[in-house]
C-alpha cells in the first residue's frame, strides 16, 4: 500500500495527525503509528527522497502542533496578520528540518548493508531520540512535541522518573520501529514477527514494575508554599497602562502570604524586565 501510495502525502498526513497524541485529545497510539508511517517511508525511499519525506511529515506535524504561534504574534503581540503568518510559517518551515534530519540519518541507516531486524528497530529508535535530544537544546532548544510528552497516560508515563522524556520517548520509537518490523516480517517469517511482538509486549509490561515506586522521600519539616495568580487577559496584560495596576494587583496578592516559606508567580507575571521593575 505504500508503495502505490504518494510517499509525500501520507508523510503530510502522518505528521499532521501526531499531535492528536497530546492533550487536549490524548490519543496515545496515533504518534506511535505516525512513527510507523516515518520509519516505513525511511525504509522504502533512498536518503535524499527520505529527508524530502520527513521534512513534508514535518512541515504537518508543527503545521497542526504550534497553530498557537500564529495567535501569540497576532492576537496578543499586534503584528499584522500577514507579518505574522509569515513568521509562523517560516519557523514551521525551520523545526521541519529536523525530521528532514531524522529521516536522512534513517534512511541512511536501514541502507546499509548486513543489517539485521534488531540493529534496524534499535537504529531506529536511537535515531529518532538522538534528533529529538538534539532539538531540545540546540539554539536554546524547543522541546516541544517531544513524543514522551505524548505517553504520559500509557505504562510508559513509569519510566519518567529514570529516563525522563527523552527515555519515554526512545521506547515508544522503538515500539513503533517493532510494529513495522513486525507488519514487514508477517509473510517472511512468523518467528521473526512474534519476537518484534513479544518485545512491544515486554515495552509496556515491564514499566509496570516501576510503577508505584517512590523516587523521593521529604526531608525536613513541611514548608508553607503559596500560589499568586493575576489572571489578568492576555489582550490587555502587556497594555502600557496595564503596568501599574498590574504591579498593585501583584503587591496586594502577594502582602496576604508573606508567612508563607515560598510565594510563587506565574511566568511574566510582571510585564517588564528586571531593572525596570
Amino acid at each position: 500500500m505504500l508503495r502505490r501510495a504518494s510517499p509525500f502525502g501520507l508523510a503530510l498526513l502522518a505528521g499532521a495527525a501526531m499531535p492528536l497524541g497530546y492533550a487536549p485529545f490524548g490519543l496515545a497510539w496515533i504518534p506511535l503509528l505516525s512513527l510507523v508511517v516515518f520509519f516505513a517511508l525511511c525504509r522504502l525511499l533512498a536518503p535524499r527522497r527520505a529527508s524530502l519525506a520527513g521534512y513534508v511529515f514535518g512541515l504537518g506535524l508543527w503545521g497542526v502542533g504550534i497553530y498557537w504561534i500564529h495567535i501569540s504574534i497576532h492576537d496578543f503581540g499586534h503584528v499584522a496578520l500577514l507579518e505574522s503568518i509569515l513568521l509562523s510559517a517560516l519557523f514551521i518551515a525551520f523545526m521541519a528540518s529536523f525530521q528532514a534530519l531524522a529521516a536522512w540519518f534513517a534512511a541512511r541507516l536501514l541502507n546499509s548493508r548486513g543489517l539485521t531486524t534488531w540493529r534496524a528497530v534499535l537504529g531506529l529508535a536511537v535515531v529518532w531520540s538522538l534528533v529529538e535530544w538534539f532539538r531540545g537544546w540546540f539554539l536554546t532548544g524547543f522541546p516541544w512535541l517531544a513524543i514522551g510528552y505524548s505517553q504520559i497516560d500509557t505504562p510508559l508515563a513509569a519510566i519518567g522518573p529514570v529516563l525522563g522524556v527523552y527515555g519515554i520517548g526512545f521506547f515508544a520509537a522503538l515500539a513503533a520501529a517493532c510494529l513495522l518490523e513486525a507488519a514487514l516480517a508477517v509473510r517472511v517469517s512468523r518467528r521473526r514477527a512474534g519476537g518484534c511482538l513479544a518485545l512491544i509486549g515486554a515495552i509496556y509490561l515491564a514499566p509496570v514494575a516501576l510503577d508505584g515506586l517512590h523516587w523521593t522521600q521529604p526531608r525536613g519539616e513541611p514548608i508553607r508554599v503559596s500560589l499568586v495568580q493575576g489572571n489578568i487577559p492576555q489582550d490587555i496584560k502587556w497594555l502600557p497602562s496595564m503596568q501599574a495596576p498590574t504591579l498593585e494587583l501583584y503587591l496586594g496578592l502577594t502582602e496576604r502570604h508573606w508567612r508563607s516559606d515560598l510565594i510563587v508567580w506565574p511566568e511574566s507575571a510582571i510585564p517588564l524586565f528586571l531593572h525596570e521593575a
